[in-house]
């Protein structure tokens, strides 16, 4: 969808500490893995004159080369550093030989990462006087380069990976506070209104106004000193005029970081609001998702050897907590196999919402409550939760992109809960075993597991079992009725061999529950509506007889299945 061409303030010069920059768009790449070639994406990236953020780059020649090419385009280059894993007491040492790096390669400013993930924001919430050992920090990078040439960046909603603290927007109006009276030249502050995946950008759908207005009083937001602090949003932002309108009222920078790798010529598009697009990659992943979605078939998000390493970490850790819990007998399923099951789940409002605590706020989850409370027991063991945090952010990227793919809207996607099972799979009485044949009951499952066992029926006649080294996503029989059978249930059922044992964590995605849901997949959308009520498909999907009796006489004919009467 193309727009009219934007003429609001995006496009008036502004100051930027020692800087003028022509515009107040702000080109900032989250990384670059995704580029082909790092030095060619710089060298057609149309700044225009803006400002460009660049992530620090372990490659010397690039890392020198890169503020001559966007200098050559008028542009003002920033460099993003971090230094990932880092103990707190090397941090200052370390980023400070990261700062003198990037200076030396001719880079106009540093912007400190403070966001999510950053060795920074480890440090601040590790300590109980955050404000007090920022400022330690500053005043000892302070040494290196000047208030004009230094930006921080923060992520306030994104804490997927816990919740650190429970009172942040008094904590980041502290640290702004604290910014004005002791950094008052400071070029910008940069707030992350949104959480970055692998392929897209999910909005929180809170405002920043509250820390707009932080950086801008006494003064009212529409009036800002053009010399002071400059305010930074990043929050999955499109190329519509009126949004784009509304986000500089106060004269803050618009920042584009995932969308600008497709598009280094965002600046450009934006001025004309031509529509933004996905990387090549990307584009084709989602044309698999849906082709495997409408044949019932699986699709697998293959892992990175790093990220195979560390998702296989985290499910050993998981695996050592569930072997201290009292088996259960798992239900027989459809042909009546048997097996020793330990498990616990865990909930959260959304994707990229952290873990939800609570009891009163678990038992608005279908499930098994006891295993539920389960659950929250073992979010007190420190290691188990960032385990399980961890692959958490694996399974909702995944799940990220597969809602673009089916087309869920914004909207909907937002009211989507998520729950989290962890299961233990061990043979019973050293009998082979497992879980029957069957459809999940939810929209979407993401799986991650450890060991070999799942199979998956297709409707073809294939069997495959997709096995280790991915993330699993499956199609739910929610998912079927919702879209009115565009997309078919992946049936799938699980064994367990005599002495083997394993480990599984699944995403299960629903709509919220016992809600008219409008229909975006199928004909007639505008006209139909989905009533949801998770209880009545799960009991109804076990059965061959209920609803999906076509499909199981499909997959029972052409496996050459016999299913127990």
């Amino acid at each position: 969808m193309s727009c009219t061409p934007t003429t609001n303030t995006l496009f008036t010069s502004t100051k930027l500490g020692l800087f003028q920059l022509q515009h107040q768009i702000v080109v900032s790449p989250p990384s670059h893995t995704s580029m082909v070639s790092v030095e060619e994406f710089y060298r057609t990236c149309t700044t225009e004159g803006g400002l460009v953020i660049v992530p620090f780059d372990t490659n010397a020649s690039i890392r020198r080369n890169i503020p001559e090419i966007i200098h050559k385009a008028n542009g003002v280059a920033f460099c993003l550093v971090d230094v990932p894993s880092c103990p707190a007491e090397s941090f200052v040492e370390r980023i400070q030989s990261c700062i003198t790096d990037a200076i030396s390669c001719g880079y106009d400013g540093i912007e400190l990462d403070a966001s999510q993930g950053s060795a920074l924001q480890g440090i601040l919430f590790n300590n109980t006087e955050v404000v007090s050992e920022l400022s330690n920090i500053l005043h000892a990078l302070t040494t290196l380069i000047t208030d004009e040439r230094l930006g921080l960046r923060f992520s306030p909603f994104s804490f997927i990976d816990g919740a650190h603290t429970t009172n942040f927007l008094q904590l980041y109006i502290g640290i702004i506070e604290y910014l004005k009276h002791i950094h008052p030249s400071l070029a910008f502050v940069h707030f992350l209104g949104s959480t970055s995946f692998e392929d897209f950008e999910y909005s929180q759908n809170k405002s920043l106004d509250v820390f707009r207005a932080a950086i801008a009083f006494p003064m009212s937001m529409d009036s800002m000193d053009s010399n002071g602090t400059r305010f930074i949003s990043s929050a999955s932002y499109s190329p519509d005029a009126f949004k784009l309108d509304m986000s500089t009222r106060t004269g803050e920078l618009i920042s584009f970081s995932l969308p600008s790798i497709a598009n280094p010529d965002i600046v450009s598009l934006l001025r004309q609001g031509l529509p933004l697009q996905n990387l090549p990659r990307v584009t084709q992943r989602l044309s698999d998702i849906l082709t495997s979605f409408k044949g019932g078939k699986e699709y697998v998000f293959d892992w990175d050897s790093l990220q195979r390493e560390q998702v296989l970490q985290a499910m050993q850790c998981l695996g050592q907590y569930l072997g201290q819990f009292e088996p259960a007998l798992s239900y027989e399923g459809t042909d009546k196999r048997v097996v020793w099951r330990k498990s616990c789940w865990f909930a959260s409002e959304g994707i990229a919402y952290p873990l939800l605590d609570t009891e009163h706020e678990i038992s608005k989850f279908d499930g098994d409550l006891k295993d539920g409370l389960s659950g929250l027991v073992a979010l007190r063991n420190s290691e188990v939760r960032a385990s399980l945090e961890y692959l958490k952010r694996v399974l909702d990227s995944t799940l990220v992109s597969c809602c673009h793919a089916i087309g869920l809207s914004k909207d909907l996607i937002q009211r989507c809960t998520v729950r989290y099972r962890i299961i233990k799979y061990v043979a019973h009485a050293g009998n082979p075993g497992g879980i029957g044949l069957h459809p999940d009951g939810n929209l979407l499952s993401a799986l991650i597991t450890d060991g070999p066992g799942l199979g998956v029926y297709d409707f073809d006649g294939t069997y495959r079992e997709p096995g280790v080294g991915g993330t699993i996503l499956m199609g739910g029989s929610t998912l079927y009725r919702w879209s009115k059978g565009t997309y078919l249930p992946t049936f799938h059922d699980v064994s367990i061999g005599r002495e083997q044992k394993k480990t599984s964590i699944v995403a299960f995605f629903n709509l919220p529950d016992m809600e008219d849901i409008p229909q975006s997949a199928g004909p007639d959308t505008e006209k139909n509506s989905f009533f949801h009520n998770i209880r009545v498909i799960k009991e109804d999907d076990k059965s061959p007889a209920g609803e999906l009796a076509p499909l199981w006489k499909t997959i029972v004919q052409r496996h050459n299945l016999i299913l127990p009467s």
